[in-house]
């Protein structure tokens, strides 16, 4: 029974995330930037989660100055630079393109830790490498010219997947010495400020000339950041984390689907194929090897 909530826990954040292109798609139809955009969640997220923490566990909100060069590497390098990339792209590819280009990340950890931490390169990690690869041409356009992507957007989409993909660098530092709540709140805390003086006065204009827009970045920070985060780490508790990694590839699929149903993404069969090796890919890499041997043996 645990073991099945924990799963459920997992899918429910991925379809979450999934939906985050209904809330960026409103915020910029009112005018707001896509740097703003990822601003204005960022400091919305941080002030749910800090109410939250200082009702919960004041304590959690204590760190050392000396720590503070991690934050600066999950929040900024990481957090304000994939929310901006990834932004741009949902601005001018379609959802399914955007979210397939973040799903890269993967790859780009694959190889850090090689480069990083001396992690091998097996077979299976060479071959999702090469699906991958393989997967982000179909769905740009490079066999298909009815569905060509320009070479800034997909530039801006890998983006997306390179600096998520150093959260799990950064974050590895931080969470070896804080809670898991602790860095995810610093981690949008230093992400809301090192975007904020940039940003600031086009979120002032937009909310003052669109009230609803608040509830809109609420929407955005509290079904597209904290609750999903809150289900994916209580989810983590219970199921593996590779199998986690599988479940919440619901992402793609829920963005897919937003995107044809809202937005009147094209769907060619390109872009068919291109979704299938990427996820194809993801699922190989969170998979043990040992049941790769058993299923075939």
């Amino acid at each position: 029974m645990q073991e099945r909530k924990s799963a459920f826990l997992v899918l429910a954040a991925g379809t979450l995330w999934g939906l985050i292109s209904l809330f960026v798609h409103m915020l910029s139809d009112c005018g707001m930037q896509s740097l703003p955009i990822v601003c204005f969640r960022n400091v919305l997220a941080a002030l749910i989660l800090g109410i939250w923490l200082a009702i919960r566990n004041p304590g959690l909100l204590k760190i050392r100055l000396r720590d503070c060069w991690m934050f600066l590497g999950t929040g900024v390098v990481s957090i304000a630079l994939f929310n901006y990339c990834y932004f741009v792209t949902l601005q001018h590819a379609s959802v399914a393109v955007s979210v397939l280009l973040l799903y890269t990340s993967p790859v780009f950890v694959m190889l850090f830790a090689r480069l990083l931490f001396g992690e091998p390169l097996t077979r299976r990690k060479l071959t999702a490498l090469v699906m991958t690869v393989f997967g982000c041409a179909c769905v740009t356009g490079v066999f298909s010219e009815a569905q060509h992507l320009p070479l800034i957007y997909l530039l801006t989409g890998l983006g997306s997947g390179l600096f998520y993909g150093l959260y799990s660098i950064f974050g590895k530092k931080a969470l070896a010495r804080y809670s898991t709540e602790t860095v995810t709140f610093y981690t949008f805390a230093v992400a809301a400020a090192a975007t904020l003086p940039f940003s600031a006065s086009n979120c002032v204009s937009v909310v003052s000339s669109h009230p609803q827009t608040l509830l809109v970045g609420v929407g955005l920070a509290l079904f597209c950041t904290v609750l999903p985060f809150l289900c994916y780490t209580s989810g983590l508790k219970g199921i593996p984390a590779g199998r986690a990694a599988v479940l919440a590839t619901a992402e793609p699929l829920v963005g897919t689907v937003t995107g044809i149903a809202v937005f009147g993404d094209s769907f060619s069969p390109s872009t068919a194929l291109g979704i299938l090796l990427v996820l194809t890919a993801i699922v190989l890499m969170n998979t043990p090897a040992r049941i790769g041997r058993t299923q075939h043996g």
